[in-house]
């Protein structure tokens, strides 16, 4: 079902997301989200949507563990946008974790 809603975006790059749709997706203060452009649109993913889909889709012999999953990802994506700030700006951080 279509329902459209609209957002501002601020000088700071945010938006909101309305209420009915943070109650229906269970968006809560905290929760990590994604943002991906596919095909010029904006696609938003809760962070344990993404991990849960791709539990399971590697063969190992290593046993799963939901919160290493996580931590994973979340420091993955805070290296991907450190990246994206200007040298002077980027903080030092251990490139072994």
């Amino acid at each position: 079902m279509y329902s459209p809603y609209v957002s501002t975006v601020t000088s700071k790059g945010q938006a909101t997301i309305p209420a009915l749709l943070r109650k229906q997706l269970d968006i809560k203060p905290g929760v990590k989200l994604l943002f991906e452009n596919r095909n010029n649109e904006l696609v938003i993913k809760r962070q344990t949507q993404l991990i849960e889909e791709l539990a399971g889709s590697l063969k190992t012999n290593i046993k799963w563990d939901k919160k290493k999953a996580y931590d994973a990802v979340g420091k993955m994506l805070a290296k991907r946008y450190i990246k994206t700030l200007p040298r002077k700006l980027r903080p030092k951080f251990d490139e072994t974790t």
